[in-house]
């Protein structure tokens, strides 16, 4: 991931709500953690970007002009359809571009990845 782009936005998320049990916590906590360091310093491995967003509302926010939803939308819905602007969008793909936007990135032009590079010259 961290070769393939030059900066990577990532939920800030802790899962306590998660678990039901103060083990289940801890380790749901520790992996969550684990898995963040590891983005950040593969990100500083590769100079790269890694910003930590606020997971609140990523999937509820319109990623087009920002408007939020008056319900969560159920996880069985995976279509977003914003009713201020009418911008209509794979659920995730959405929450995505509205992470993009809280880490101070535009997302247009955020579909692929980074250009490929230019084949090197063989020499004859």
């Amino acid at each position: 991931v961290m070769r393939d782009h030059d900066g990577v936005a990532v939920e800030d998320f802790r899962p306590k709500f998660l678990a039901k049990t103060t083990m289940a916590r801890k380790a749901a906590d520790a992996a969550v953690a684990a898995t963040k360091r590891a983005l950040v310093e593969m990100g500083r491995k590769h100079a790269r970007d890694v910003r930590l967003v606020h997971p609140a509302h990523t999937t509820m926010d319109c990623a087009t002009c920002g408007a939020r939803t008056k319900h969560a939308l159920p996880l069985s819905m995976r279509t977003y359809a914003c009713t201020a602007c009418g911008a209509v969008c794979p659920r995730d793909k959405n929450s995505a571009r509205v992470m993009l936007v809280r880490a101070g990135w535009n997302p247009d032009g955020a579909e692929g990845v980074r250009p490929p590079e230019p084949p090197a010259q063989v020499a004859a």
